[in-house]
Protein backbone atom coordinates (compact mmCIF):
# COMPACT_ATOMS: atom_id res chain seq x y z
CA UNK A 1 0.00 0.00 0.00
CA UNK A 2 1.36 3.34 -0.96
CA UNK A 3 2.11 5.73 1.40
CA UNK A 4 -0.19 8.65 0.49
CA UNK A 5 -3.20 5.28 0.81
CA UNK A 6 -1.48 5.09 4.56
CA UNK A 7 -1.40 8.36 5.42
CA UNK A 8 -5.14 8.64 4.04
CA UNK A 9 -6.33 5.63 6.73
CA UNK A 10 -4.60 7.42 9.20
CA UNK A 11 -6.85 10.40 8.93
CA UNK A 12 -9.48 8.06 8.81
CA UNK A 13 -9.32 5.98 12.02
CA UNK A 14 -12.73 5.66 12.57
CA UNK A 15 -14.02 4.67 8.68
CA UNK A 16 -11.16 2.19 9.02
CA UNK A 17 -12.49 0.32 12.06
CA UNK A 18 -16.00 0.03 10.77
CA UNK A 19 -14.65 -1.25 7.82
CA UNK A 20 -12.39 -3.68 9.89
CA UNK A 21 -15.46 -4.52 12.03
CA UNK A 22 -17.64 -5.15 8.54
CA UNK A 23 -14.98 -7.60 7.38
CA UNK A 24 -14.45 -9.68 10.71
CA UNK A 25 -17.92 -10.38 10.77
CA UNK A 26 -17.96 -10.91 6.71
CA UNK A 27 -15.22 -13.72 6.86
CA UNK A 28 -13.35 -14.26 10.76
CA UNK A 29 -16.64 -15.24 12.83
CA UNK A 30 -19.54 -16.85 12.86
CA UNK A 31 -23.01 -16.49 14.12
CA UNK A 32 -25.09 -13.48 15.89
CA UNK A 33 -23.70 -13.88 18.76
CA UNK A 34 -19.92 -13.54 17.22
CA UNK A 35 -20.87 -10.92 15.31
CA UNK A 36 -22.35 -8.79 18.07
CA UNK A 37 -19.07 -9.49 20.04
CA UNK A 38 -17.54 -7.75 17.15
CA UNK A 39 -20.21 -4.89 17.25
CA UNK A 40 -19.82 -4.33 20.99
CA UNK A 41 -15.43 -4.58 20.73
CA UNK A 42 -15.93 -2.02 17.84
CA UNK A 43 -18.44 0.74 19.66
CA UNK A 44 -15.92 0.45 22.57
CA UNK A 45 -13.11 1.04 20.76
CA UNK A 46 -14.54 3.91 18.59
CA UNK A 47 -15.97 5.47 21.75
CA UNK A 48 -12.35 5.35 23.50
CA UNK A 49 -10.81 6.86 20.64
CA UNK A 50 -13.11 9.79 20.39
CA UNK A 51 -12.40 10.64 24.35
CA UNK A 52 -8.62 10.96 23.46
CA UNK A 53 -9.32 12.74 19.94
CA UNK A 54 -8.66 16.62 20.44
CA UNK A 55 -10.23 17.17 17.00
CA UNK A 56 -13.42 15.94 18.12
CA UNK A 57 -15.88 16.43 21.12
CA UNK A 58 -18.93 14.31 22.31
CA UNK A 59 -20.46 17.07 22.54
CA UNK A 60 -20.92 17.61 18.59
CA UNK A 61 -23.04 14.99 17.90
CA UNK A 62 -26.32 17.09 19.12
CA UNK A 63 -25.29 20.18 16.73
CA UNK A 64 -28.51 21.98 14.87
CA UNK A 65 -31.90 20.59 14.92
CA UNK A 66 -31.25 16.94 14.24
CA UNK A 67 -29.16 16.48 16.86
CA UNK A 68 -31.34 18.30 19.84
CA UNK A 69 -34.36 15.63 18.42
CA UNK A 70 -31.96 12.78 19.16
CA UNK A 71 -30.75 14.53 21.99
CA UNK A 72 -34.43 13.64 23.44
CA UNK A 73 -34.52 10.60 22.18
CA UNK A 74 -31.89 9.40 24.14
CA UNK A 75 -32.80 10.91 26.94
CA UNK A 76 -36.28 9.49 27.08
CA UNK A 77 -34.89 6.07 26.38
CA UNK A 78 -32.69 6.89 29.59
CA UNK A 79 -36.01 7.20 31.69
CA UNK A 80 -37.23 4.17 30.01
CA UNK A 81 -34.30 2.30 31.33
CA UNK A 82 -35.56 2.86 35.06
CA UNK A 83 -38.85 1.38 34.27
CA UNK A 84 -38.25 -1.28 32.49
CA UNK A 85 -38.93 -4.73 33.11
CA UNK A 86 -34.54 -5.43 32.67
CA UNK A 87 -33.33 -2.40 33.07
CA UNK A 88 -29.25 -3.82 32.12
CA UNK A 89 -31.05 -5.23 28.42
CA UNK A 90 -32.82 -1.64 28.13
CA UNK A 91 -29.32 -0.07 29.39
CA UNK A 92 -27.47 -1.79 26.39
CA UNK A 93 -29.73 -1.23 23.84
CA UNK A 94 -30.00 2.67 24.39
CA UNK A 95 -25.97 2.81 25.19
CA UNK A 96 -25.33 0.39 21.60
CA UNK A 97 -27.44 2.77 19.48
CA UNK A 98 -25.54 6.19 21.47
CA UNK A 99 -22.29 4.73 20.46
CA UNK A 100 -23.40 3.61 17.04
CA UNK A 101 -24.21 6.96 16.41
CA UNK A 102 -21.21 8.61 18.25
CA UNK A 103 -19.20 6.56 15.65
CA UNK A 104 -20.94 7.62 13.19
CA UNK A 105 -20.52 11.01 13.65
CA UNK A 106 -16.74 10.51 13.89
CA UNK A 107 -16.83 8.78 10.24
CA UNK A 108 -18.65 12.15 9.17
CA UNK A 109 -16.73 14.67 10.88
CA UNK A 110 -13.41 12.78 9.23
CA UNK A 111 -15.09 13.22 6.05
CA UNK A 112 -16.41 16.95 6.33
CA UNK A 113 -12.44 16.90 7.47
CA UNK A 114 -11.29 15.84 4.06
CA UNK A 115 -13.50 16.66 1.76
CA UNK A 116 -15.33 14.99 -1.36
CA UNK A 117 -12.48 12.69 -1.72
CA UNK A 118 -12.80 11.07 1.40
CA UNK A 119 -16.48 9.34 0.11
CA UNK A 120 -14.24 7.16 -2.33
CA UNK A 121 -12.48 5.99 0.34
CA UNK A 122 -15.26 4.84 2.42
CA UNK A 123 -16.73 3.07 -0.92
CA UNK A 124 -12.93 1.34 -1.92
CA UNK A 125 -12.84 0.45 2.03
CA UNK A 126 -16.33 -1.00 2.23
CA UNK A 127 -15.62 -3.16 -1.14
CA UNK A 128 -12.54 -4.29 0.24
CA UNK A 129 -14.05 -5.69 2.96
CA UNK A 130 -16.90 -7.27 0.82
CA UNK A 131 -14.92 -8.54 -1.66
CA UNK A 132 -13.09 -11.43 0.27
CA UNK A 133 -16.54 -12.40 1.07
CA UNK A 134 -17.53 -13.06 -2.29
CA UNK A 135 -14.50 -15.41 -2.87
CA UNK A 136 -16.34 -17.57 0.17
CA UNK A 137 -19.29 -18.17 -2.29
CA UNK A 138 -17.06 -18.70 -5.64
CA UNK A 139 -15.36 -21.55 -3.00
CA UNK A 140 -18.81 -23.36 -2.31
CA UNK A 141 -19.67 -22.83 -5.52
CA UNK A 142 -17.15 -25.08 -6.97
CA UNK A 143 -16.85 -27.58 -5.01
CA UNK A 144 -20.55 -28.07 -4.54
CA UNK A 145 -20.96 -28.26 -8.38
CA UNK A 146 -17.95 -30.67 -8.81
CA UNK A 147 -19.50 -33.00 -6.26
CA UNK A 148 -23.15 -32.64 -7.33
CA UNK A 149 -24.22 -31.04 -4.27
CA UNK A 150 -26.85 -28.66 -5.61
CA UNK A 151 -26.46 -25.06 -4.52
CA UNK A 152 -28.16 -23.83 -1.26
CA UNK A 153 -29.28 -20.36 -0.02
CA UNK A 154 -26.49 -20.92 2.80
CA UNK A 155 -23.83 -20.76 0.10
CA UNK A 156 -24.96 -17.00 -0.03
CA UNK A 157 -24.90 -16.09 3.62
CA UNK A 158 -21.83 -18.08 5.21
CA UNK A 159 -20.70 -16.75 8.77
CA UNK A 160 -24.48 -15.83 8.68
CA UNK A 161 -27.44 -17.04 11.84
CA UNK A 162 -29.90 -16.50 9.10
CA UNK A 163 -30.19 -15.35 5.27
CA UNK A 164 -31.78 -12.10 6.34
CA UNK A 165 -29.42 -10.62 8.32
CA UNK A 166 -27.10 -10.72 5.19
CA UNK A 167 -29.85 -9.13 3.35
CA UNK A 168 -30.22 -6.47 5.99
CA UNK A 169 -26.52 -5.27 5.26
CA UNK A 170 -26.63 -5.70 1.32
CA UNK A 171 -29.60 -2.64 1.89
CA UNK A 172 -27.44 0.13 3.41
CA UNK A 173 -23.91 -1.02 1.82
CA UNK A 174 -25.37 -2.01 -2.11
CA UNK A 175 -25.92 1.74 -2.66
CA UNK A 176 -22.47 2.38 -1.74
CA UNK A 177 -20.89 -0.21 -3.50
CA UNK A 178 -23.29 0.99 -7.10
CA UNK A 179 -21.39 4.27 -6.11
CA UNK A 180 -17.92 3.17 -6.06
CA UNK A 181 -18.77 1.54 -9.80
CA UNK A 182 -19.66 5.46 -11.17
CA UNK A 183 -16.20 7.05 -9.24
CA UNK A 184 -13.98 4.72 -10.36
CA UNK A 185 -12.40 5.61 -13.59
CA UNK A 186 -12.80 3.30 -16.69
CA UNK A 187 -9.21 2.92 -17.23
CA UNK A 188 -8.80 2.66 -13.43
CA UNK A 189 -7.70 -1.38 -13.10
CA UNK A 190 -9.81 -2.06 -9.53
CA UNK A 191 -12.84 -1.09 -12.00
CA UNK A 192 -13.72 -4.59 -12.87
CA UNK A 193 -13.18 -5.73 -9.43
CA UNK A 194 -15.73 -3.34 -8.10
CA UNK A 195 -18.10 -4.24 -10.59
CA UNK A 196 -17.76 -8.38 -10.23
CA UNK A 197 -18.01 -7.26 -6.03
CA UNK A 198 -21.59 -5.29 -7.04
CA UNK A 199 -22.40 -7.87 -9.60
CA UNK A 200 -22.29 -10.75 -6.99
CA UNK A 201 -24.35 -8.18 -4.21
CA UNK A 202 -27.11 -7.91 -6.66
CA UNK A 203 -27.07 -12.11 -7.76
CA UNK A 204 -26.74 -12.74 -4.20
CA UNK A 205 -29.93 -10.76 -3.35
CA UNK A 206 -31.78 -12.22 -6.18
CA UNK A 207 -31.12 -15.73 -4.84
CA UNK A 208 -31.78 -15.27 -1.50
CA UNK A 209 -35.39 -13.67 -1.79
CA UNK A 210 -34.04 -10.50 -0.08
CA UNK A 211 -37.87 -8.75 -0.27
CA UNK A 212 -37.44 -6.26 2.12
CA UNK A 213 -34.13 -5.05 0.96
CA UNK A 214 -35.31 -5.17 -2.97
CA UNK A 215 -38.33 -2.89 -1.99
CA UNK A 216 -36.47 -0.45 -0.41
CA UNK A 217 -34.13 -0.26 -3.25
CA UNK A 218 -36.85 -0.07 -5.43
CA UNK A 219 -38.44 2.54 -3.39
CA UNK A 220 -35.16 4.31 -3.33
CA UNK A 221 -34.59 4.56 -6.85
CA UNK A 222 -38.55 6.52 -7.06
CA UNK A 223 -37.13 8.60 -4.56
CA UNK A 224 -34.38 9.66 -5.93
CA UNK A 225 -35.80 10.18 -9.40
CA UNK A 226 -38.11 12.07 -8.23
CA UNK A 227 -36.08 14.21 -6.05
CA UNK A 228 -32.55 14.34 -7.88
CA UNK A 229 -34.39 14.14 -11.39
CA UNK A 230 -31.96 14.75 -14.23
CA UNK A 231 -29.10 14.82 -11.96
CA UNK A 232 -29.75 11.39 -10.97
CA UNK A 233 -29.91 9.78 -14.38
CA UNK A 234 -26.45 8.89 -14.42
CA UNK A 235 -26.58 6.72 -11.52
CA UNK A 236 -29.56 5.63 -12.07
CA UNK A 237 -28.06 3.97 -15.15
CA UNK A 238 -25.40 2.00 -13.04
CA UNK A 239 -28.07 0.80 -10.32
CA UNK A 240 -29.99 -0.65 -13.57
CA UNK A 241 -26.38 -2.00 -15.57
CA UNK A 242 -25.53 -3.45 -11.93
CA UNK A 243 -28.82 -5.22 -11.69
CA UNK A 244 -29.19 -6.96 -14.67
CA UNK A 245 -25.23 -8.19 -14.57
CA UNK A 246 -26.77 -8.79 -11.23
CA UNK A 247 -29.84 -11.02 -13.01
CA UNK A 248 -27.63 -11.91 -15.74
CA UNK A 249 -24.97 -14.06 -13.64
CA UNK A 250 -27.89 -15.54 -11.57
CA UNK A 251 -29.15 -16.95 -14.92
CA UNK A 252 -26.20 -17.88 -16.12
CA UNK A 253 -24.15 -19.43 -12.52
CA UNK A 254 -27.45 -20.28 -10.93
CA UNK A 255 -29.25 -22.04 -13.68
CA UNK A 256 -27.83 -22.72 -16.73
CA UNK A 257 -24.56 -23.85 -15.53
CA UNK A 258 -25.99 -25.94 -12.93
CA UNK A 259 -28.49 -27.78 -15.19
CA UNK A 260 -25.64 -28.51 -17.85
CA UNK A 261 -24.01 -30.10 -15.01
CA UNK A 262 -27.02 -31.84 -13.54
CA UNK A 263 -27.18 -30.93 -11.06
CA UNK A 264 -30.29 -28.63 -9.32
CA UNK A 265 -30.10 -24.92 -9.81
CA UNK A 266 -31.97 -22.41 -7.98
CA UNK A 267 -35.47 -21.63 -8.33
CA UNK A 268 -35.72 -17.86 -6.46
CA UNK A 269 -37.66 -16.30 -8.52
CA UNK A 270 -40.65 -18.82 -8.38
CA UNK A 271 -40.42 -19.45 -4.55
CA UNK A 272 -40.90 -16.01 -3.80
CA UNK A 273 -43.35 -15.53 -5.79
CA UNK A 274 -45.45 -18.52 -3.88
CA UNK A 275 -44.22 -17.46 -0.91
CA UNK A 276 -45.61 -13.55 -1.15
CA UNK A 277 -48.73 -15.36 -2.00
CA UNK A 278 -49.11 -17.76 0.51
CA UNK A 279 -48.32 -14.89 3.60
CA UNK A 280 -47.29 -11.56 1.88
CA UNK A 281 -46.33 -10.37 5.72
CA UNK A 282 -44.29 -13.35 6.10
CA UNK A 283 -46.08 -14.01 9.93
CA UNK A 284 -44.97 -9.97 10.55
CA UNK A 285 -49.16 -9.16 11.33
CA UNK A 286 -49.09 -10.86 14.79
CA UNK A 287 -45.56 -9.38 15.77
CA UNK A 288 -47.10 -5.85 14.74
CA UNK A 289 -50.52 -6.57 16.44
CA UNK A 290 -48.55 -6.60 19.52
CA UNK A 291 -46.54 -3.82 19.02
CA UNK A 292 -49.95 -1.20 18.25
CA UNK A 293 -50.73 -3.13 21.81
CA UNK A 294 -48.22 -2.44 23.70
CA UNK A 295 -48.08 1.06 22.49
CA UNK A 296 -52.02 1.03 23.37
CA UNK A 297 -51.10 -0.03 27.26
CA UNK A 298 -47.47 1.76 27.21
CA UNK A 299 -47.80 5.24 24.87
CA UNK A 300 -45.53 7.91 26.59
CA UNK A 301 -42.55 5.79 27.63
CA UNK A 302 -43.61 2.37 26.02
CA UNK A 303 -42.01 -1.29 27.78
CA UNK A 304 -38.70 -0.37 27.76
CA UNK A 305 -36.32 -0.50 25.34
CA UNK A 306 -35.11 -3.98 23.87
CA UNK A 307 -38.40 -5.23 25.51
CA UNK A 308 -40.35 -6.43 22.53
CA UNK A 309 -38.27 -9.60 23.15
CA UNK A 310 -39.96 -9.71 26.84
CA UNK A 311 -43.59 -9.89 25.82
CA UNK A 312 -43.31 -11.65 22.23
CA UNK A 313 -42.27 -14.93 23.86
CA UNK A 314 -45.57 -16.49 23.77
CA UNK A 315 -45.46 -15.71 19.88
CA UNK A 316 -42.48 -17.63 19.14
CA UNK A 317 -41.95 -15.71 15.89
CA UNK A 318 -39.73 -12.95 16.48
CA UNK A 319 -37.87 -11.24 19.29
CA UNK A 320 -38.67 -7.95 17.68
CA UNK A 321 -41.64 -6.44 15.55
CA UNK A 322 -39.85 -6.18 12.23
CA UNK A 323 -41.02 -2.63 11.69
CA UNK A 324 -38.73 0.25 12.89
CA UNK A 325 -41.44 2.58 13.50
CA UNK A 326 -43.62 -0.07 15.93
CA UNK A 327 -40.44 -0.88 17.66
CA UNK A 328 -39.38 2.29 18.77
CA UNK A 329 -43.02 3.04 19.41
CA UNK A 330 -43.42 0.21 21.72
CA UNK A 331 -40.16 -0.03 23.23
CA UNK A 332 -39.73 3.69 23.72
CA UNK A 333 -42.79 5.18 23.60
CA UNK A 334 -44.30 7.54 20.89
CA UNK A 335 -42.89 10.83 22.05
CA UNK A 336 -39.57 9.35 21.62
CA UNK A 337 -40.96 8.18 18.37
CA UNK A 338 -41.86 11.65 17.75
CA UNK A 339 -38.12 12.85 18.68
CA UNK A 340 -36.91 10.33 16.43
CA UNK A 341 -38.73 10.99 13.36
CA UNK A 342 -38.07 14.67 13.56
CA UNK A 343 -34.10 14.26 13.44
CA UNK A 344 -34.76 12.10 10.68
CA UNK A 345 -36.88 14.70 8.45
CA UNK A 346 -34.64 17.53 9.39
CA UNK A 347 -31.10 15.17 8.46
CA UNK A 348 -32.92 14.44 5.17
CA UNK A 349 -33.84 17.88 4.52
CA UNK A 350 -30.15 19.25 5.11
CA UNK A 351 -29.09 16.36 2.55
CA UNK A 352 -31.44 17.90 0.05
CA UNK A 353 -29.96 21.22 0.61
CA UNK A 354 -26.54 19.77 0.14
CA UNK A 355 -28.25 18.59 -3.21
CA UNK A 356 -29.17 21.90 -4.27
CA UNK A 357 -25.53 23.46 -3.99
CA UNK A 358 -24.01 21.42 -6.03
CA UNK A 359 -22.70 22.54 -9.34
CA UNK A 360 -24.67 20.76 -12.58
CA UNK A 361 -20.90 19.56 -13.75
CA UNK A 362 -19.67 17.76 -11.01
CA UNK A 363 -20.61 14.51 -11.92
CA UNK A 364 -18.91 12.99 -9.11
CA UNK A 365 -21.28 14.97 -6.40
CA UNK A 366 -24.00 14.53 -8.54
CA UNK A 367 -24.03 10.64 -8.09
CA UNK A 368 -22.69 10.53 -4.10
CA UNK A 369 -26.04 12.77 -3.63
CA UNK A 370 -28.68 10.19 -5.57
CA UNK A 371 -26.96 7.30 -4.01
CA UNK A 372 -26.92 8.91 -0.37
CA UNK A 373 -30.73 9.27 -1.29
CA UNK A 374 -31.32 5.91 -2.35
CA UNK A 375 -29.44 4.45 0.72
CA UNK A 376 -31.58 6.48 3.27
CA UNK A 377 -34.82 5.90 1.68
CA UNK A 378 -33.86 1.90 1.31
CA UNK A 379 -33.03 1.75 5.37
CA UNK A 380 -36.02 3.44 5.97
CA UNK A 381 -38.39 1.21 3.61
CA UNK A 382 -37.02 -2.06 4.26
CA UNK A 383 -36.62 -1.07 8.39
CA UNK A 384 -40.55 -0.89 8.06
CA UNK A 385 -40.62 -4.92 7.08
CA UNK A 386 -37.54 -6.15 8.65
CA UNK A 387 -34.75 -6.60 11.50
CA UNK A 388 -32.58 -4.31 10.05
CA UNK A 389 -32.21 -1.80 12.97
CA UNK A 390 -31.56 -4.61 15.23
CA UNK A 391 -28.95 -7.29 14.34
CA UNK A 392 -25.34 -6.06 14.79
CA UNK A 393 -23.91 -6.63 10.91
CA UNK A 394 -26.38 -4.06 9.78
CA UNK A 395 -26.28 -1.41 12.58
CA UNK A 396 -22.82 -1.09 11.33
CA UNK A 397 -23.26 -1.37 7.97
CA UNK A 398 -26.39 1.94 8.42
CA UNK A 399 -23.04 3.75 10.82
CA UNK A 400 -21.09 3.91 7.58
CA UNK A 401 -23.80 4.76 5.41
CA UNK A 402 -24.94 8.04 7.89
CA UNK A 403 -21.52 8.76 8.74
CA UNK A 404 -21.14 9.27 4.78
CA UNK A 405 -24.32 11.17 4.49
CA UNK A 406 -23.79 13.87 7.71
CA UNK A 407 -20.02 14.09 6.55
CA UNK A 408 -20.73 14.71 2.72
CA UNK A 409 -23.89 17.46 3.05
CA UNK A 410 -21.18 18.99 5.19
CA UNK A 411 -18.64 19.65 2.88
CA UNK A 412 -21.07 20.31 0.32
CA UNK A 413 -23.85 22.22 2.11
CA UNK A 414 -23.40 25.92 3.62
CA UNK A 415 -20.89 26.23 6.38
CA UNK A 416 -22.27 25.73 9.94
CA UNK A 417 -20.76 28.20 12.43
CA UNK A 418 -19.04 26.15 14.97
CA UNK A 419 -18.42 27.48 18.27
CA UNK A 420 -15.61 25.79 20.75
CA UNK A 421 -17.36 23.63 23.09
CA UNK A 422 -17.34 24.96 26.61
CA UNK A 423 -15.57 23.11 29.64
CA UNK A 424 -18.73 22.27 31.40
CA UNK A 425 -20.20 20.84 27.79
CA UNK A 426 -16.97 19.24 26.95
CA UNK A 427 -16.95 17.43 30.59
CA UNK A 428 -20.90 16.92 30.07
CA UNK A 429 -20.34 15.15 26.48
CA UNK A 430 -17.03 13.19 28.15
CA UNK A 431 -19.78 11.88 30.74
CA UNK A 432 -22.15 10.53 28.65
CA UNK A 433 -19.97 8.14 26.62
CA UNK A 434 -18.09 7.07 29.51
CA UNK A 435 -22.12 6.57 30.82
CA UNK A 436 -22.46 4.70 27.76
CA UNK A 437 -19.80 2.25 27.74
CA UNK A 438 -20.36 1.51 31.03
CA UNK A 439 -23.91 0.62 30.05
CA UNK A 440 -22.75 -1.85 27.01
CA UNK A 441 -20.32 -3.78 29.21
CA UNK A 442 -23.21 -3.74 31.86
CA UNK A 443 -25.39 -5.18 29.61
CA UNK A 444 -23.54 -7.37 27.87
CA UNK A 445 -21.24 -8.57 30.35
CA UNK A 446 -22.86 -11.91 32.17
CA UNK A 447 -23.20 -13.48 28.75
CA UNK A 448 -20.48 -11.95 27.08
CA UNK A 449 -18.24 -14.53 28.11
CA UNK A 450 -20.59 -17.78 27.48
CA UNK A 451 -21.35 -16.40 23.86
CA UNK A 452 -17.21 -16.61 23.25
CA UNK A 453 -16.94 -19.51 24.19
CA UNK A 454 -20.20 -20.96 22.65
CA UNK A 455 -21.48 -22.76 26.22
CA UNK A 456 -24.97 -24.37 26.37
CA UNK A 457 -27.76 -21.96 27.33
CA UNK A 458 -28.58 -21.95 31.01
CA UNK A 459 -31.64 -23.84 32.52
CA UNK A 460 -33.66 -20.27 32.39
CA UNK A 461 -32.85 -19.15 28.63
CA UNK A 462 -33.32 -22.95 27.44
CA UNK A 463 -37.02 -22.25 29.58
CA UNK A 464 -37.66 -19.27 27.58
CA UNK A 465 -36.25 -20.01 24.13
CA UNK A 466 -37.55 -22.89 23.23
CA UNK A 467 -37.21 -24.48 19.78
CA UNK A 468 -36.30 -21.86 17.50
CA UNK A 469 -33.92 -19.23 18.84
CA UNK A 470 -35.00 -15.51 18.04
CA UNK A 471 -32.22 -12.94 17.98
CA UNK A 472 -32.12 -10.06 19.39
CA UNK A 473 -28.85 -9.13 21.95
CA UNK A 474 -28.04 -12.36 21.53
CA UNK A 475 -29.47 -15.17 19.63
CA UNK A 476 -31.23 -16.33 22.29
CA UNK A 477 -33.03 -13.04 22.28
CA UNK A 478 -35.79 -13.69 24.82
CA UNK A 479 -35.82 -13.03 28.54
Amino acid sequence: MSGLHLQALQRTRFLTLLCLALLANFMVVAGHNHQRLVEIGTVLLGASIVLLDNRMTPADVFLGTSGKALAAFFVLGIVGIALAFAPRFAAFEVANLFLLYLLASAVAAETARNGQPSILLVTRCLAAACAPYVLLFIVAYVAGLSLGIPLALDDFTTNFSNIRFFNHTQTSTLPLLILLCCLTPRSSKLRWLWLAVTTYWWMALFATNGRGTLLGAAAGCIATAVLAQRRAVPYLRQVAVTMALGLLAYLIFLVVVPALLGVEGMHSFSYAVERTAADPTSARWPLWHLAFALIGQHPWLGVGPMHFAHYTGQLHIAAHPHDWLLQIGAEWGLPALLCLLTAVAFGLRALLRAGAHIGRDDADNQAIFAALILGAVAILVDGLVSGLFVMPQSQLAIALYLGCAIGWQRTVGPAMPAAAPGAVRRAAGTACVIVAMAGVVAGAWPEALAKLRNEALTPAQKALNTGTEWPRLWKPGYF
